[in-house]
């Protein structure tokens, strides 16, 4: 198994920060300012619960030094975006791309016994955020569990991680 000694800094950033970006570029797919609130939180509690995964990489990642820089680096990255570039589509983008890099890393450093549990951690981590709140709902009532713009980035996502399992 791949570990965390084995990679560059430039590669362990994007295997480390993936999925914040994951997690705001998906809570920002729809719904209130409120449902936001409640999937990045889901979002970091999915992260957190990574510390019981069984390879090296996932549990470094949710260690809280390693969560607090990758929120850093997160933030750091959203503040350089003009105020009409701070879209889902600009964010749902830089987290596709921070996939695709992960994914890169796992796939030529390691090999599928890596590439399989972090692709699962990051689909977990990103389902746990776009079921966390509904999306349409009026005080509970209502709505979807899983709105459209989630669905649909959650299948890109999916996709590029099946992908790269085989």
């Amino acid at each position: 198994m791949l570990t965390r000694d084995k990679l560059t800094v430039v590669q362990w950033h994007a295997l480390r920060n993936t999925p914040h970006h994951i997690v705001i570029a998906v809570s920002a797919a729809g719904g209130s300012v409120f449902d936001e609130m409640l999937e990045r939180n889901a979002g970091l509690q999915g992260i957190v619960d990574g510390m019981h995964s069984t390879h090296p990489l996932v549990r470094d990642i949710a260690a809280s030094a390693h969560i607090m820089a990758a929120q850093e680096d997160v933030r750091a990255w959203y503040y350089t975006l003009e105020e009409t570039q701070r879209t889902a589509a600009v964010l749902q983008e830089k987290a596709v791309e921070t996939l695709q890099q992960a994914l890169d890393v796992l796939s030529t450093q390691g090999g599928t016994d890596d590439v399989l549990p972090y692709g699962e951690f990051v689909m977990a981590t990103a389902s746990r955020v776009a079921r966390a709140a509904r999306e349409g709902d009026l005080f509970g009532i209502g709505g979807e569990l899983v709105s459209r713009g989630e669905r649909v980035f959650l299948e890109r996502l999916y996709a590029l991680v099946k992908a790269r399992q085989r």
